[in-house]
């Protein structure tokens, strides 16, 4: 939890704070809202651009846990950024349902809508943080194979109400919440389970990275 701490508090970059209210956007009437998911991957890539020109990388390394307090820290700090910026959204999305039932432009931001971003977000950090820590220092190409497919998962949850028979999943009635759930259940596991599958990959990585 120190390295968390360190990374909040001495290591994230700046605009960390602005992005994490960022959720608010549901609240346009015609936004695209899988923009809020780009974001949401567009912070933590600023991050490790950060640390890299900080030197944090070499710093941390140096701190008595090593290479693997560098993993931990960043990777623990790129997911609870991304969950904390999810739960920011949520209320107000459901603020948005009270006065604005549907977005003529994007899906709406219902459970179908979560269940994907989180799917998205899981993929996407597994690419660009094992892909980072295979050198400790590149960051362009894992950040275009992690958004590669992470475009491909929102491009499906955009189209999804538009097929015959699924325009519940852009509904935000009760009922239909209801039948969301199942997408929005696996969005939450393949986002925990990236979480471990990430650490473990990137912490074997990084221990053969030469700095």
């Amino acid at each position: 939890m120190r390295y968390l701490f360190k990374e909040y508090a001495l290591a994230a970059h700046p605009t960390t704070w602005f992005f994490l209210w960022l959720g608010a956007l549901v609240l346009v009437p015609t936004y695209p809202y899988s923009m809020i998911f780009f974001f949401a991957m567009l912070e933590p890539t600023l991050d490790l651009s950060y640390a890299k020109q900080t030197n944090d990388i070499l710093f941390t390394a140096l701190l008595p846990q090593g290479k693997a307090g560098v993993v931990w820290g960043k990777v623990a700090y790129t997911f609870t950024f991304q969950a904390g910026m999810m739960l920011l959204t949520i209320p107000w999305a459901w603020l948005r349902t009270l006065y604005i039932q549907n977005n003529p432009i994007s899906i709406n931001a219902n459970l179908t809508y979560f269940g994907f971003g989180l799917l998205a977000l899981a993929v996407f950090d597994f690419a660009l943080l094992t892909g980072f820590f295979k050198t400790g220092a590149k960051i362009g190409w894992p950040y275009f194979w992690g958004t590669l497919p992470a475009i491909v998962i929102l491009g499906v949850m955009e189209t999804l109400p538009h097929l015959p028979g699924l325009a519940w999943t852009n509904s935000v009635q009760p009922d239909h919440l209801l039948q969301q759930m199942p997408f929005f259940i696996i969005g939450i596991g393949a986002f925990i389970v990236s979480f471990f599958l990430t650490l473990r990959r990137s912490q074997r990585h990084f221990s053969v990275a030469d700095l």
